[in-house]
């Protein structure tokens, strides 16, 4: 799901497209069985100033992380003042560089309010900003009160200048104007752990379905002719995926956002955001279709992978079958010439790894992070297939799939028993001896042949 920057040079284009399979409907924001936020935010991008009141019900704890930049001002607990401070001690946030704590003097809130406002004039994690051309908003941003990775529902009303055009993760429940300004109310389809906001005065969005599904497409006049050349390959990789593994948990609606910016790609269903300038300049060399459609399949596979928790070392289960679907994807569209390079380049990267930490072991933090749950992943898989057959492993990658699409709870325990009832225990010891192998490979799983 997150890709860092300098890794990941084939993030770009927008489209998606859906199958025949997806269903509709959506989940409803019910405060009373969990995490919920009710945010009402006005962005002023010429000026970089967000304001923003947030009312979060059912708060896990009151202290929360904010972007750095903004100024809380004011704090209620189950409806009364509370004093507030900022609290530097303690861990952070993965992933989130620019949030800093806010430690609010409660006990237990049933509800929390926070009031603040501020300029954020930084780019957060190379991809989100607020700038007179560009809004892109996520976790990473922390423009919102964070508890970590949680699942929560989200509703937020958006107020923008008139004129932009603005999309996110959830459901677009009402939209209006006035005073000059674009007002737009959003709520979750499911659970998740943060809304993306994206918008942009030179946007244009692109739409099309089958079957009471629909497509949402979105970037700028420039490409279209671009983003049309893609359709067919992506509908033929979701069809396949749902082939392979079952049908995705996206309901109703796919967005792809082409973001005009350089960084990196990440995914919120039924959102994917990839970097406009990384597609063009991919585009440009001689593999950068069969790049840019890794790239893509990569974010859009997490539609299926993202079933353990991702601020965890268990995050190697959603980047690695995420890396190893996009993959095979590749393999079958543009051939073994090409996926034979992109293997190369993962046994490269393994060989190099700067730690001795296994994948199982691998925290968020480290350096090897990418090689390990990305890339040493994806060549136990494609190895796996080779020596016990696609059949068998498919056959434990959707009763792994199907067991924990509703939540993130796989972990490498569940996995390697899933591997033992459906592949036996060679395949089990075989799994087992890469997830916790230490140290630089220095013998690189093979190929599939």
């Amino acid at each position: 799901m997150l890709i860092p920057p300098g890794l990941w040079n084939c993030c770009g284009t927008l489209l998606l497209a859906l199958l025949p399979m997806l269903l509709a409907g959506s989940a409803r924001a019910d405060a009373a069985q969990g995490l919920h936020y009710r945010v009402k935010v006005r962005i002023d991008p010429a000026s970089h100033r967000l304001e923003a009141k947030v009312w979060i019900q059912q708060p896990p704890t009151a202290r929360f992380f904010l972007n750095r930049e903004f100024s809380v001002r004011e704090v209620l607990a189950d409806g009364k003042p509370v004093p507030f401070h900022r609290d530097e001690t303690g861990e952070g946030l993965p992933f989130v560089l620019v949030a800093g704590p806010v430690a609010a003097e409660a006990k237990d809130p049933r509800q929390l309010y926070v009031k603040y406002d501020g300029e954020m004039r930084e780019v957060a994690n190379a991809v989100n900003l607020i700038s007179p051309d560009l809004v892109e908003l996520a976790y990473y941003s922390a423009w919102y009160p964070l508890f970590g990775m949680a699942d929560a529902t989200f509703e937020i009303e958006l107020d923008m200048p008139a004129g932009w055009l603005a999309t996110t993760n959830g459901q677009l429940k009402k939209q209006r104007e006035k005073g000059g300004r674009a007002v737009t109310l959003w709520a979750s389809y499911r659970p998740g752990f943060d809304l993306a906001l994206f918008a942009s005065p030179h946007l244009r969005c692109l739409t099309g379905g089958v079957k009471g599904a629909r497509v949402e497409v979105y970037g700028d006049q420039s490409s279209e002719e671009f983003l049309r050349a893609q359709v067919d390959g992506l509908v033929q990789a979701m069809n396949r995926l749902a082939d392979l593994y079952g049908a995705p948990r996206v309901k109703s609606i796919l967005r792809v956002a082409y973001s005009p910016r350089g960084g990196w790609g990440y995914s919120r269903i039924p959102l994917i955001v990839l970097s406009g300038e990384q597609a063009k300049e991919a585009m440009s060399t001689p593999a950068g279709q069969a790049e840019e459609f890794q790239g893509e399949c990569h974010e859009m596979a997490h539609f299926w992978w993202n079933l353990a928790d991702a601020g965890t070392p268990e995050d190697w289960i959603n980047e690695g079958l995420a890396e190893f679907s996009a993959y095979r994807l590749v393999d079958e569209r543009f051939g073994r010439a090409f996926a034979e390079t992109l293997l190369q380049r993962y046994r490269d990267h393994a060989a190099a790894t700067r730690t001795d930490s296994s994948i199982v072991e691998t925290e968020g933090s480290s350096p090897d992070r990418y090689v390990n749950r990305y890339e040493k992943t994806a060549l136990m898989f494609v190895e796996a297939q080779r020596r016990f057959g696609s059949e068998s492993l498919d056959t434990t990658l959707r009763s792994l799939y199907a067991q924990c699409a509703r939540g993130r709870q796989a972990t490498t325990a569940l996995f390697l028993e899933e591997v033992r009832l459906r592949m036996g225990a060679e395949a089990e010891a075989f799994f087992r001896s890469i997830l916790y192998r230490k140290g630089v490979i220095s013998q690189p799983t093979p190929a599939a042949q």
